[in-house]
């Protein structure tokens, strides 16, 4: 969404006035995500309501900034944000690569990580599709649903589509 520039609410303000220049065509097009410094959950949400935009939530981002713990409140939220799009909801996922680096990106996905956040939705939505962001790339994928192909509380629909039971 850009820089806060020091006052995040005039960005927000600023952002909003600039969307009206934007052309039609490429606001079509734009997704908004919460960032891990500046833009919350909360922040985020509050540009996509007024836009009309769906919004990606990242969970990593959001365990590293947010200023309420309780994501799954809005959760419902999120999802409404995608009721006029045409594609199914969207979400990043990623773990930390330490404590000391909590921002930075693992070079895996953490499959409990994952699960922590996806048995917190289940059922709200016919679908999301998740996309990682890890060092790995399309490895981090591959060891990711080796993992996910161990666990008995899953129906594996495809070699990366998967639904839980």
């Amino acid at each position: 969404m850009g820089g806060g520039y020091d006052d995040k609410e005039l960005s927000l303000e600023r952002f909003i006035h600039n969307w009206m220049y934007t052309p039609k065509k490429i606001q079509e097009t734009i997704i908004l995500e919460n960032d891990d410094t500046t833009f919350t959950l909360l922040d985020t949400l509050y540009l996509c309501e007024k836009l009309n935009v769906p919004m990606v939530f990242d969970y990593h981002h959001h365990l590293a900034c947010h200023e309420t713990k309780e994501w799954e409140a809005h959760w419902g939220r999120v999802v409404d944000t995608w009721r006029n799009s045409p594609l199914p909801v969207k979400m990043h996922i990623s773990s930390p690569k330490s404590e000391q680096e909590f921002r930075s990106h693992a070079d895996y996905v953490d499959v409990d990580w994952f699960f922590s956040f996806l048995n917190s939705v289940k059922g709200s939505t016919g679908q999301i599709d998740c996309m990682i962001e890890a060092k790995q790339k399309d490895a981090a994928l591959f060891q990711l649903m080796e993992n996910i192909k161990k666990r008995s509380d899953i129906e594996l629909i495809d070699a990366s589509t998967f639904k839980i039971k």
